[in-house]
């Protein structure tokens, strides 16, 4: 059977939220096809008053109580052993790909530990990798990544981004309704050249020749 890629999926990750309203507005704003909760993502989404589709992995990070309300509201389990190749975030990429994912949402992706951090930052070139547009959310801000393409982005006039290449140089960079743009520049792997440029038009465009980039946009400003 063939699969269609027409699925909008969210998932919920076990890192900090801090404030659960403003993430809550942004989930139900996007209205998902699904939702799915990363192992302890559950404690998140309980409460924030969600009712996931699906919760995906070794549940040893989940709280009892909220285990026993989420069967009860006849939310679909997918449990895994502890000891795996896959962390709890990757299989529930893969369930989204399976339901026919063509952009993923992670929520709860940062706060904690920095190696998880950079795991999960990580985890957009893997879903990139599956041929699907992936992003992190947060309170504060959303991030994407560009590899040897072109990214646009609407209705975000005066916000603050930043790029940051990873993996090697960025070559042939170009920014445009930015109030510094860039032509075909190549940016090293370690430069800060990219920090705290902001956005000037109500579409702006971020392309690289030869590259991979992380785009970090600044929601709160």
């Amino acid at each position: 059977m063939q699969i269609n890629n027409n699925k909008s999926v969210c998932i919920i990750l076990n890192g900090k939220i801090n404030n659960y309203a403003n993430i809550k507005e942004r989930i139900i704003k996007e209205n998902y096809d699904y939702v799915i909760c990363s192992d302890g993502g559950a404690n998140h989404s309980y409460n924030m008053g969600i009712i996931p589709d699906y919760i995906v992995g070794d549940l040893d990070s989940i709280n009892k109580n909220i285990t026993e309300f989420y069967k009860n509201k006849n939310v679909y389990f997918k449990k895994f052993p502890s000891k795996k190749n896959e962390t709890d975030a990757e299989l529930s990429i893969l369930l989204a790909k399976n339901l026919g994912a063509y952009k993923i949402d992670l929520i709860g992706a940062l706060g904690g530990r920095i190696d998880h951090q950079m795991a999960n930052i990580n985890l957009l070139y893997y879903i990139k990798s599956l041929d699907i547009f992936p992003k992190i959310i947060t309170e504060d801000e959303t991030i994407y990544i560009v590899d040897n393409e072109e990214l646009k982005i609407k209705n975000n006039k005066g916000k603050l981004v930043s790029i940051i290449p990873i993996k090697n140089d960025a070559i042939g960079v170009s920014l445009f309704g930015f109030e510094y743009n860039l032509d075909n520049f190549d940016i090293n792997f370690s430069s800060p050249i990219g920090i705290s440029n902001i956005i000037t038009e109500d579409i702006c465009s971020i392309k690289v020749k030869e590259g991979c980039l992380l785009v970090f946009v600044n929601n709160s400003i």
